[in-house]
C-alpha cells in the first residue's frame, strides 16, 4: 500500500513579509535619521557655543593684560596729553607723524560701531619716572641724571610748559659732563654690542632663536638711528623725559572684518594687524574718572579733561557663535529667534546690525543676528602705572 506523500512547502519569505519588513525597517531609519538630526543640530549649537566661550576669554585675557601696561614710563607725568612729535624714518618721506602721551585713547565708534583702543606704554627696565633737562639741542640733551639711559632706548622729552613733547633715540651716552645723551641720526652701536643686528660680526654666533629673541628687545634693530632726524621737535630748553625703553608700545585695538578683534603697533609702523581673536563682533569701552579726588569713578565716553584724573578703562567685549540657529517654538507653537534682545553690558545694549554689517532688517536669513547665540565679556582694568603716581 503505498502512502500519500506530503505537499512541499517552499522555504523563504513572502513578498507580503518582505514589504512589511521593509516598511518596519524604513520606519526605523526615519526615527534614526531624526534622532542623529537632532543630536548633530545640539552639538554644533554646543560646539559653536564652545567656541565663542573660548575665543572671548582669548581676548578678553589678552586685551586687559595690554591696558594693564598703559602707562608704564610715564604714568605720574603732568605733560600726558601733549602730542609728541616723532620722525620715523621707515615711513613714507618725510617720515614726520606724532600721538598723545596718554596711557588710553578710546575713539568711540559711529552709531554703535566697535570702538578703537590705542594703548601706550614703554618697556623700560631700568628707571622708569620722569628726569628733567635742564638744555637740549637738536643733537643733545643735558639732564640732571642720565642714570639708566641706555644706547638704543626712546625717550619722550616735554618741555617746561607740558604743551610739546618729542621722541628722541639715544645714540650716545659717553659724553665727558656725565649728564648728556645724544640723538643724532645715523649708525650707532646699542648698548647690547649691536649683537641684535642682523649680519653684525656678534650676531652671526648665534642661532636663529637666539637672534630673533635678541631682535625683539629693540624696536630698532638696524644698527642705523630710526627715530631721529637732527631736530629738537620744536621743544623748549627745559623740561622732562621719560625712558620708553627699547621696545615701547603704541597697541590699537579694533575690530577687523566686523568678527575678528586685532592689534597693531603704530610706533613700530606696523601695517599688518595681529589677529587675536575670530568672531568677536563688537568693542566698547569707556573711561573710568576721578574728577573730585574722592576715590569714585564716573564713567564716560569723552576723553577726561585732565588725564592724571583717569583711573579706569571699562571694557565690554560681544562674541557671536558661528552657528546659524533654527528658531524656538514656544509650548503655543509660535517661533521665536535663539536671541530675541540685543546683548547689553555695564554700559548698556550693543548697536547690533546684519552680519555684512548693514543696518538690521531682522531679515530672518543667515544674515539675521538674531539667528546666532552670543556670550558677552566685560571687566574693569584699573590704570595701575597711573594709581601708583598717586600722592
Amino acid at each position: 500500500m503505498s502512502r500519500t506523500r506530503p505537499p512541499l512547502r517552499h522555504a523563504g519569505f513572502t513578498i507580503v513579509e518582505v514589504l512589511v519588513g521593509v516598511a518596519i525597517a524604513l520606519i526605523g531609519m526615519v526615527f534614526m535619521f531624526q534622532a542623529m538630526g537632532v543630536w548633530e543640530a545640539r552639538k554644533r549649537t554646543t560646539s559653536a557655543g564652545s567656541d565663542a566661550q573660548v575665543t572671548g576669554s582669548i581676548a578678553m585675557f589678552t586685551l586687559e593684560r595690554d591696558l594693564k601696561l598703559a602707562g608704564y614710563g610715564f604714568g605720574n607725568a603732568t605733560a600726558m596729553g601733549c602730542t609728541v612729535s616723532a620722525y620715523d624714518s621707515s615711513r613714507t618721506a618725510p617720515g614726520l607723524f606724532n600721538f598723545p602721551m596718554v596711557p588710553v585713547v578710546i575713539t568711540d565708534g559711529v552709531g554703535g560701531a566697535p570702538d578703537t583702543l590705542a594703548v601706550l606704554y614703554g618697556s623700560g627696565t631700568t628707571m622708569s619716572s620722569a628726569q628733567t633737562f635742564s638744555n637740549l639741542s637738536p643733537l643733545k640733551m643735558r639732564m640732571n641724571t642720565r642714570t639708566g639711559m641706555r644706547n638704543g632706548d626712546l625717550v619722550i622729552a616735554a618741555d617746561g610748559g607740558n604743551a610739546v613733547c618729542g621722541l628722541f633715540e639715544v645714540v650716545g651716552n659717553a659724553d665727558a659732563d656725565a649728564l648728556s645723551i645724544d640723538f643724532g641720526a645715523g649708525g650707532y652701536t646699542n648698548y647690547m654690542n649691536n649683537a641684535n643686528v642682523s649680519g653684525s660680526v656678534a650676531a652671526v654666533a648665534l642661532s636663529a632663536t637666539e637672534l630673533e629673541a635678541l631682535q625683539g628687545r629693540f624696536l630698532n634693530n638696524s644698527g642705523v638711528a630710526r627715530y631721529n632726524n637732527n631736530t629738537a621737535h620744536g621743544i623748549g630748553i627745559v623740561g622732562a623725559a621719560f625712558n620708553m625703553g627699547t621696545a615701547p608700545r603704541l597697541n590699537v585695538w579694533q575690530i577687523a572684518n566686523r568678527r575678528i578683534l586685532t592689534f597693531a603697533n603704530t610706533l613700530d609702523n606696523q601695517t599688518t594687524a595681529t589677529e587675536v581673536a575670530e568672531g568677536i563682533v563688537n568693542l566698547q569701552a569707556e573711561y573710568g574718572v576721578d574728577t573730585n579726588a574722592d576715590g569714585i569713578v564716573e564713567w564716560t565716553a569723552a576723553a577726561p579733561a585732565v588725564w592724571t584724573q583717569l583711573r579706569a578703562v571699562r571694557v565690554g567685549l560681544l562674541a557671536r557663535s558661528q552657528q546659524f540657529e533654527k528658531n524656538n517654538v514656544l509650548a503655543d507653537g509660535t517661533e521665536v529667534p535663539v536671541t530675541s534682545n540685543a546683548p547689553s553690558w555695564a554700559g548698556g545694549a550693543f548697536t547690533m546690525t546684519n552680519l555684512d554689517g548693514t543696518a538690521d532688517t531682522n531679515p530672518g536669513t543667515p544674515n539675521d543676528w538674531r539667528r546666532y547665540r552670543y556670550r558677552v565679556y566685560e571687566t574693569v582694568i584699573p590704570l595701575r602705572n597711573l594709581l601708583w603716581g598717586l600722592d
